[in-house]
């Protein structure tokens, strides 16, 4: 038998899945959201898994476009707007003062994102599907950090940096982020009305997601991530016809995360007294090395020296793709620290796009978060609880990015950009009134 290619099974696939789709919409849809708890999966063991999980429902989102029945109203076409806007003022930015491709890999999963979502507008995503997701997410990060943290280390999903568990992730800030929000989104799943075996799956599944989200967040040692628990936390409650907090379950995941938080109060008070008092060093004396060269004294001198460009390029900024050139020249002055030459961005949302593409820039920025939130907020009262709830964890998500952006960069991780957008573009799909209701 002769051997068969790569190139003739993936053209066989794409003349399978037309059809399919095209002729059993019904069969499609029932095994697509299995493809959402292995992109959870993948946050957990591989990278590699995740991203071969949102090209495969990338590609299948182009096909359910392609085939006949596929119609885009004004609530998508103002998603996808929303999606383009940001990567769109970025290639205008690099048409304008200079080319570097390399920097429109992780903006352009937001054009990739689109896909996603209108192939969920097109077959639905049940909510047991996403809690299954988030469940499977939230103990294997659990269980990840536990283990790098008793092993001290190691390779791999153990390895460690400055101390604190990373998981398949760059470094251990997107990991405590994105646990955080694997917690949170699942708190509001137990919240929703409309919950029992059918819709919401097992019942441990949500606990499961909390507590194992909550401690994984917990244990990166992650400032952000802890600044976001809370606020998540707080819209979650305030979803429009949620259910009484159930008493048992809600103190049992009080009682194991409080036990958590005392066994390693140290190393949570540790964080925080550090925090202050490294601003409080640079407050004193910002031109000290001891004060400039440490976690929050480099954020403070980047953001300092990223207004003042701003202030010298208002419209377009310095330009993407001259930015590293200009901390470059920047630290051959003396005026920044050799490290910073190592950092994609100035850790702050505003500060970063003011920076690097002026007002401009900026200003599709603030279009990007005003028009996704605009998305969600108009379904947030929606009558079907399904909606409601989708259109919440929407908001939830965009909350956290917002503070994780703010003290971080947007797109700063790889597989934090991935994360992001595949959850955005399921939630949006979720929280449509037109898609189909699947439970």
């Amino acid at each position: 038998m002769p051997p068969v290619s790569t190139c003739c099974l993936f053209r066989e696939l794409m003349m399978f899945l037309p059809s399919a789709l095209a002729r059993r919409p019904a069969w499609m849809a029932a095994r697509l959201p299995w493809v959402l708890p292995l992109f959870f999966a993948g946050l957990v063991v591989s990278a590699g898994l995740a991203k071969a999980c949102a090209i495969l429902m990338a590609l299948l989102g182009v096909v359910a476009v392609c085939v006949p029945g596929c119609r885009i109203d004004a609530l998508d076409r103002r998603f996808m707007l929303a999606a383009a806007i940001l990567p769109g003022a970025y290639v205008l930015n690099m048409a304008l003062l200079g080319w570097d491709f390399r920097l429109l890999d992780r903006p352009a999963h937001l054009l990739a994102a689109i896909f996603v979502y209108l192939l969920f507008r097109r077959v639905g995503v049940p909510r047991v599907s996403v809690l299954r997701g988030l469940a499977i997410a939230g103990l294997g990060c659990m269980l990840v950090a536990l283990a790098a943290l008793a092993w001290g280390g190691g390779e791999g999903l153990l390895a460690l940096n400055s101390g604190r568990p990373m998981g398949p992730f760059s470094s251990p800030g997107p990991f405590g982020n994105y646990s955080a929000v694997v917690a949170m989104v699942a708190l509001a799943g137990g919240l929703a009305a409309g919950n029992g075996r059918r819709h919401g799956g097992p019942p441990l599944l949500i606990p499961l997601a909390i507590i194992g989200g909550t401690v994984a967040a917990i244990l990166s040692g992650t400032r952000s991530a802890w600044v976001a628990l809370p606020l998540m936390a707080l819209l979650a409650l305030q979803m429009p016809g949620r259910l009484r907090l159930p008493r048992r379950p809600l103190v049992l995941a009080g009682v194991l995360i409080l036990l958590v938080a005392v066994l390693i109060g140290q190393r949570i008070w540790g964080r925080v007294a550090e925090g202050v008092f490294e601003v409080l060093a640079y407050q004193a004396d910002p031109a000290a090395t001891s004060a400039r060269e440490t976690s929050l004294g480099l954020r403070l001198l980047s953001w300092q020296w990223g207004w003042e460009q701003f202030l010298a390029h208002p419209l377009l900024g310095l330009g993407m793709a001259n930015f590293r050139d200009a901390v470059a020249a920047a630290v051959a002055a003396g005026v920044l620290p050799p490290i910073l030459v190592n950092f994609g961005g100035l850790h702050n949302l505003f500060i970063d796009h003011l920076t690097t593409t002026g007002l401009l820039g900026t200003l599709a920025m603030l279009a990007f978060w005003i028009g996704m939130v605009g998305v969600f907020a108009g379904q947030r009262r929606a009558l079907d609880p399904d909606k409601r709830l989708f259109a919440t964890w929407g908001l939830m998500l965009l909350l956290g990015e917002f503070v994780f952006a703010n003290v971080g960069s947007m797109f700063a991780s790889s597989l934090g950009a991935l994360t992001f957008t595949v959850m955005l573009a399921v939630f949006a799909a979720g929280a449509h009134p037109a898609t189909p209701v699947r439970s």
